[in-house]
């Protein structure tokens, strides 16, 4: 039971997940300052912060050329420009979160560029390299709770230049799950886990319960020994 009262956007068993990808981008989208609603699901909401500008922290390190993949309430954007980076690219698959993008890229001195689609649909064919990515996206299925970043991540390597790094919305505790940290470890050639506490997920938030979540970010290639204001290095051994 601990494990569904610390999974993402998933806590009840309200609305049916979408038929299809179709399904999903006709859902409604609703927007306050506190809280993002897709169809009848909770998606993001503003309580999340202090997490987002620790995922843009890392994603931003080297202040290059960043992806996100998944806009959301446009948090973590707001910090990655803030932080400062050469330029910014996000993959919004629902079109009124995407023209929220859009509307945000105006006010922006930073070269941005917004992408229209499912991650799955444009990735194969995406002709760039990034610094950093961000992945933070909403799970499509039955199938995908608790893991839906699971996908993304063997395919994250060939986004990021060498000394790049990846790091995502983990769903994740202290019980950090030995199946996540193993594929991190598989296909990146380091893992810091950092633990963002502090959060204050309100008593009708749907999807987290906890004051806390830990958070992986993952080092392609070359390494760099320059980390983030204020983080430590966590050693973690490779699950047997």
């Amino acid at each position: 039971m601990l494990a569904l009262i610390h999974s993402r956007k998933l806590l009840r068993l309200g609305p049916s997940y979408p038929r299809d990808a179709d399904e999903w981008r006709n859902f409604p989208m609703t927007l306050t300052r506190d809280d993002l609603r897709i169809g009848d699901w909770q998606v993001m909401r503003r309580w999340e912060t202090p997490l987002m500008k620790v995922l843009a922290r890392e994603a931003s390190a080297h202040h290059g050329d960043i992806l996100e993949v998944g806009f959301g309430m446009g948090i973590s954007a707001d910090e990655i420009i803030s932080n400062g980076c050469r330029s910014y690219t996000v993959i919004e698959a629902h079109p009124k979160v995407a023209d929220l993008a859009r509307k945000w890229a105006d006010r922006q001195a930073t070269r941005v560029q917004i992408i229209e689609a499912y991650w799955q649909d444009v990735v194969p064919n995406l002709d760039a390299s990034y610094d950093g990515v961000l992945f933070d996206t909403y799970p499509m299925s039955r199938r995908e709770r608790h893991k839906n970043h699971f996908a993304f991540i063997p395919v994250a390597p060939g986004l990021l230049r060498d000394g790049g790094l990846l790091t995502l919305y983990s769903d994740e505790t202290i019980d950090f799950r030995r199946q996540h940290l193993k594929l991190l470890l598989t296909h990146f050639d380091e893992v810091k886990l950092i633990k963002v506490t502090g959060l204050r997920p309100p008593s009708d938030c749907e999807y987290w319960r906890s004051n806390l979540m830990v958070i992986p970010v993952a080092r392609k290639g070359s390494r760099s020994d320059r980390l983030s204001p204020g983080v430590t290095r966590a050693v973690v051994p490779l699950p047997r």
